[in-house]
């Protein structure tokens, strides 16, 4: 086999060496660092339901339980409008609604299933019991089972204006919601009620994990 000249195992060494470290600029977000700055929302990516219903929810656990100061929405939307401004340039755009990080967020997973299956409880036959004694009473009873199952997963990118320094991390929760027909009909909670309940919950959590 032959080896590689001396200075192509340089340069790779340095290009290795230089991947390394831009990759390890890439962080985990610790939000205490954050306390008492400027962040925008620029952007939330992803389909046009799931965007909505996701920003939502993150605007309120921003709010919540930030620590920083949240530039207001019109704000970001003043700078978007003005004359010269790139709105393909989001670091740009967060300069000019007065922030010092931009935020990003990425919808990964956001979805809602519902699937039919059969439950059993025990329950107490009187026909049984006055034939073959109380020991022998109980019987299975079959009833039907609809279930809600939630998953939403939201990539945060924070971009510190000054040092170009990214933290990211994922907020993400799932979540399942059972009806039976045991003691009514069974009823589940609308589909974009539940995810957005699910969304807050998956935010509250980010925010208390990485603070």
């Amino acid at each position: 086999m032959r080896s590689l000249p001396a200075a192509m195992l340089g340069a790779a060494a340095v290009a290795l060496a230089t991947g390394c470290a831009a990759g390890a600029r890439r962080t985990t977000p610790e939000l205490s660092e954050l306390e008492g700055r400027r962040v925008a929302l620029i952007a939330v990516e992803g389909e046009a339901t799931a965007r909505k219903v996701v920003e939502v929810a993150l605007v309120n656990q921003l709010v919540e339980n930030g620590t920083f100061i949240l530039v207001n929405k019109k704000d970001v939307d003043v700078a978007r409008a003005r004359v010269g401004q790139d709105p393909a340039d989001w670091k740009g755009l967060a300069r000019s609604a007065g922030a010092e990080l931009a935020l990003r967020a990425r919808v990964l997973t956001f979805d809602a299933n519902v699937t039919e299956g059969y439950s059993a409880e025990k329950v107490k036959d009187s026909q049984l019991a006055a034939e073959r004694g109380e020991d022998a009473a109980e019987t299975e009873r079959l009833y039907k089972v609809r279930a809600l199952e939630g998953n939403v997963r939201v990539e945060l990118e924070f971009t510190d204006l000054s040092t170009g320094d990214v933290r990211s991390a994922v907020a993400e929760k799932q979540q399942k919601v059972v009806a039976d027909t045991s003691q009514s009909a069974a009823h589940l909670p609308p589909r974009l009620r539940f995810l957005e309940g699910v969304a807050n919950q998956a935010f509250s959590r980010f925010f208390e994990e990485y603070r």
